[in-house]
């Protein structure tokens, strides 16, 4: 009897990245949820393509290290022509600093000829495009590249109220976590500091889609969290005007007329 494989997932319509195609370097260590949260928060018609650069514990040391490989990295996706390539690692982007990370993101696009970004530039687009500067910040990392993010954030005029660090150091184990459990320890930040203007979720690895409706909805603030800007970041510098709802209000928003009515 002839077997069949049957299975219930739609295809996408040809052609594969019609819109644009994002060029994403990931931390060896992800195990694919990040991958999976890009995809499902990608547009019609928008592709991710990814490859990686040697991660390892979440480590000063490690971060640094990452960097050695992100130009070569961004090499190898430019192969494939994507509309813009993004270097995810919010942590190992907030560690170089303000100045360093300009310098990386220089790196890349001389490489490449494609427009690059980091998630730490994607973070701080996102916040200032929704007004963001007095902000809670909860953190995947320990607590010593947590204030690493909090000198970055300083440098560029944002104020961080009050923060919290996980502490985490293995991908697999941040993965794990329940986006409600990430939700109860934001909100009890909140209720600490009622006056922020904005939340921060740091770290690719945390889960966060399913809750970011409802965090939003509870604490009346906008929220950005390090997967919804890297793809908000990249659909904006890419051009695609499609809104993707259901995962906070960044998204949701007119990304493209309305950052040229604010900068004309």
């Amino acid at each position: 009897m002839e077997e069949r494989f049957v299975t219930n997932k739609t295809m996408k319509p040809w052609p594969l990245g019609g819109k644009a195609k994002m060029g994403i370097i990931l931390p060896s260590t992800n195990t694919g949820y990040y991958s999976y949260e890009l995809r499902v928060i990608s547009p019609e018609g928008v592709v991710t393509l990814e490859t990686r650069v040697m991660g390892g514990k979440l480590t000063l040391e490690n971060l640094r290290r990452m960097r050695e490989d992100v130009v070569y990295g961004a090499k190898l996706l430019a192969v494939a022509a994507p509309s813009v390539i993004t270097f995810e690692a919010t942590a190992a982007g907030f560690i170089l600093g303000v100045e360093g990370e300009k310098a990386l993101i220089k790196e890349m696009q001389d490489a490449t000829g494609i427009r690059c970004t980091t998630g730490s530039e994607s973070v701080t687009e996102s916040l200032r495009f929704l007004g963001i500067k007095r902000m809670i910040l909860y953190a995947a990392t320990p607590e010593e590249i947590t204030l690493k993010s909090l000198q970055y954030f300083d440098t560029l005029g944002f104020k961080v109220l009050i923060h919290e660090s996980l502490g985490g150091q293995i991908g697999s184990e941040i993965n794990g976590i329940s986006p409600w459990e990430t939700y109860s320890h934001v909100m009890r930040l909140y209720r600490k500091c009622p006056e922020a203007d904005g939340i921060f979720v740091s770290g690719g690895g945390l889960r966060t889609l399913e809750m970011m409706e409802r965090l939003e909805k509870d604490s009346g603030l906008p929220v950005v969290s390090t997967v919804v800007a890297n793809m908000w970041h990249c659909l904006k510098l890419s051009g695609v005007k499609d809104l993707v709802h259901g995962f906070g209000q960044l998204l949701e928003r007119d990304r493209i007329s309305e950052i040229s009515r604010v900068t004309q």
